[in-house]
């Protein structure tokens, strides 16, 4: 195959995607949030101890250093995300040539990968879920090598701390290690074995965390926060479901229709065969994660894309003798995604019941009345925090609900002194009306506060 061809893919791509990215779309709640957690981070307090949060600690870890990199630059996060997406394309399509998966070697599945990832502005986030799929892949790039290799230790190891790490970004993803269990039934001896090798290269990188987090007093709420809450089964919400359902259908549409054409395909050697099942188990894994994770959004189609990649050639192959079929085909899922990124003239989204604003950062006037500032936001609302910095532990207000949410109980009231006492935060903007009762119960750190004319904000005078 001639470079030519992935150099075109790539600006093909780039194409599609760099517009947006300029001069795009305002930036999102999440890209707030992980610019947030990386500021806080960065001038030096401890994840889930001075920062209560559920962040994985390794996307944490990367959010910490961009902010040392280039302070709350958003740009900066969507280009490694735009990265990231392109080397995921890359390794899984050289994954499927090299096993010769398909009935011919191409560079389709990762212009179906490409293509679907940038269908909607979510999908340009550097959320946890993309960078750990990331290691996901590289997973599936060792696991599936050892079927001309036999039992390969150091690459089962390597398979087991990639599925780990990637575990490390976005918990859920802990759920791949049943497609890495179903691999080496697939494509490895001794299973046995080579499934102890596996889980000891999973748990090393949990060992390294857990003791780091141990050294650093923080064992505890690293088991709260960074392991527990994600098994809670509790969705934040950022589209609507029906909503996202309508960002998706087009990439839905089109592994729907590949999986009807599977009957009409021939797989050549048993490898094929076994494959095929390899990645349907992928199917059932992808369900779990979506399932078990905790953010309702349009950020986990990047979970589908591999589905779509393996499966999507099936369909666009089936048109040997009529090709101009499959180039229709793909001209008008081509036009259908670029609709769905770029919104002409506003009007697909407004016919589709779309509501982007849902999720991206809103600017108004009550949100710049304090620029500079560190701020204590006593509600759901993070758009105060666009001009200002975190000023206490409280980013996410649903972990705040077991101190705020009980101020009738002794621990609760402590815990918040403890947090708020040596370093108050500048402002605290009251959503929820809880000034008055703060003052009453914490008076040696809300008494401190005075109300800014009638609206939310108080300023720190005492």
């Amino acid at each position: 195959m001639f470079p030519s061809r992935w150099v075109v893919l790539v600006l093909l791509f780039l194409l599609i995607r760099l517009p947006l990215l300029f001069f795009g779309l305002p930036a999102t709640l999440s890209e707030l949030h992980h610019v947030l957690v990386g500021e806080r981070l960065g001038n030096g307090f401890m994840l889930y101890q001075d920062l209560y949060d559920t962040t994985g600690p390794l996307a944490a870890a990367v959010y910490w250093f961009l902010d040392w990199v280039a302070p709350r630059s958003y740009l900066v996060h969507r280009l490694l995300a735009t990265a990231l997406l392109l080397q995921q394309a890359f390794l899984l399509n050289l994954i499927f040539n090299r096993n010769q998966v398909h009935p011919a070697k191409s560079y389709v599945p990762a212009l179906l990968y490409l293509l679907f990832g940038s269908i909607f502005f979510e999908l340009d986030v550097l959320s946890p879920l993309l960078l750990g799929h990331s290691f996901v892949i590289l997973a599936v790039y060792s696991l599936t090598a050892i079927s001309k290799e036999a039992a390969n230790a150091g690459r089962l190891f390597k398979a087991g701390f990639m599925l780990g790490v990637a575990a490390l970004f976005y918990l859920p993803l802990v759920w791949f290690l049943v497609l890495g269990f179903f691999a080496i039934i697939y494509f490895a001896s001794a299973a046995f074995r080579s499934t102890l090798l596996m889980l000891t290269g999973f748990v090393f990188p949990f060992t390294v965390v857990l003791t780091y987090f141990l050294y650093q007093n923080a064992l505890v709420p690293f088991l709260e926060q960074g392991l527990a809450w994600s098994w809670q089964f509790t969705f934040t919400v950022g589209l609507p479901m029906q909503q996202v359902l309508l960002v998706a259908a087009i990439p839905l549409g089109v592994l729907a229709l590949s999986f009807l054409s599977l009957p009409l395909i021939s797989l050549g050697p048993n490898y094929q065969a076994r494959f095929l099942q390899f990645m349907l188990i992928w199917l059932i894994v992808v369900v779990l994660v979506l399932f078990s994770g905790h953010d309702g959004s349009a950020k986990g189609l990047i979970l589908l894309l591999p589905l779509l990649a393996y499966f999507g050639i099936f369909l666009f192959s089936l048109w040997d003798n009529r090709i101009w079929i499959a180039e229709i085909l793909f001209l008008v899922v081509v036009a259908g995604v670029i609709a769905v990124r770029y919104n002409p003239l506003g009007l697909v989204y407004e016919h589709l019941g779309i509501q982007p604003e849902l999720v991206q950062v809103r600017d108004a006037p009550e949100y710049r009345q304090v620029s500079g500032e560190r701020l204590l936001v006593l509600g759901p609302d993070v758009n105060y925090y666009q001009q200002n910095s975190l000023g206490s532990p409280y980013l996410r207000w649903d972990l705040a609900q077991p101190n705020f949410g009980r101020l009738n109980h002794y621990d609760a009231l402590f815990t918040i002194l403890q947090d708020l006492r040596k370093d108050p935060p500048s402002y605290i903007v009251d959503q929820q009306n809880l000034m008055p009762q703060l003052q009453y119960k914490l008076p040696l750190v809300f008494q401190r506060y005075d109300r800014v004319g009638t609206g939310p904000f108080y300023k720190l005078v005492r």
